[in-house]
C-alpha cells in the first residue's frame, strides 16, 4: 500500500508508478491548462503525468505542489510534463466533516500538525479515492471510536479574510472584535460552522 504520508512530506517527487498514459500526449508544446493570464511556468500542481521517449509515462504525486520547471529538474530525461487532477471514481461519495474531523485527528495522534501537510491532505483526499481509502484506514485503525472535534478557522465559514466574523466579548467565540486566530493550530469551538467544502455539518 502507498504510504501517501510519507510522499506529501517530501518535497521532491517520489511516489511515482510506471503507468501507461491514457491519452497521447497532449499540449506539449503550451499549457494544458487554458488559464488567462496564467504562464505555464507559473502553474503549480501536486499531480503531474511525466512523459518519456523511451518508457511508459509516469504520474507523479509532490508536496507541496511543484512547477513544470522542478518537476522536469527531477526528471532531466522527460520528454514533457503536465499537470492533471486525479479524479474521483464516478458514483462515489463526497468526503464529509466527520470522515476529514477522523483523519485530521490521526494525522494529530502521530505528531503531524504542519497545516501545509494537513491542508494537502484534505485536499487528496477529496479528488484521489486511492488516498482517501488510504488515510480513512490509518484513521479508522489509530484514532477508533475517539472522533477528535476540533478543526482549523480556515474549515470555517465564519473566517473572513483571516477574521473571525463572530467574535465578540459575550459570543460563542469569545474574544475582541476583529480576533485573527491562528491558522495552524487545531481549536475546538463552539461557534465552528463547515465551509462549503464540508457537505456534513455537524448537528
Amino acid at each position: 500500500m502507498t504510504d501517501y504520508l510519507a510522499l506529501l512530506r517530501q518535497k521532491t517527487p517520489t511516489g511515482a508508478t510506471a503507468k501507461t498514459a491514457k491519452s497521447a500526449l497532449r499540449s506539449l508544446c503550451s499549457s494544458p491548462i487554458a488559464l488567462k493570464g496564467t504562464t505555464f511556468s507559473e502553474i503549480t500542481s501536486w499531480c503531474w503525468l511525466v512523459h518519456f521517449t523511451d518508457r511508459d509515462s509516469l504520474e507523479v504525486s509532490v508536496s507541496p505542489g511543484a512547477s513544470h520547471a522542478e518537476v522536469l529538474a527531477s526528471y532531466p530525461d522527460a520528454l514533457a510534463a503536465e499537470p492533471f487532477v486525479a479524479d474521483i471514481e464516478e458514483g462515489a461519495a463526497p468526503i464529509t466533516c466527520e470522515q476529514e474531523a477522523a483523519i485530521v485527528g490521526w494525522l494529530a495522534e502521530i505528531g503531524e500538525t504542519d497545516h501545509r501537510i494537513t491542508t494537502d491532505v484534505l485536499t487528496r483526499c477529496r479528488h484521489d479515492s486511492d488516498a482517501r481509502a488510504y488515510y480513512r484506514g490509518r484513521a479508522r485503525g489509530a484514532v477508533g471510536g475517539d472522533l477528535d472535534d476540533r478543526r482549523f478557522c480556515t474549515q470555517c465559514e465564519n473566517l473572513q479574510s483571516g477574521v473571525c466574523s463572530v467574535a465578540r466579548l459575550d459570543g460563542a467565540v469569545s474574544a475582541p472584535r476583529g480576533y485573527r486566530p491562528a491558522p495552524d493550530i487545531l481549536h475546538r469551538c463552539a461557534g465552528y460552522s463547515p465551509t462549503t467544502n464540508c457537505l456534513t455539518r455537524a448537528t
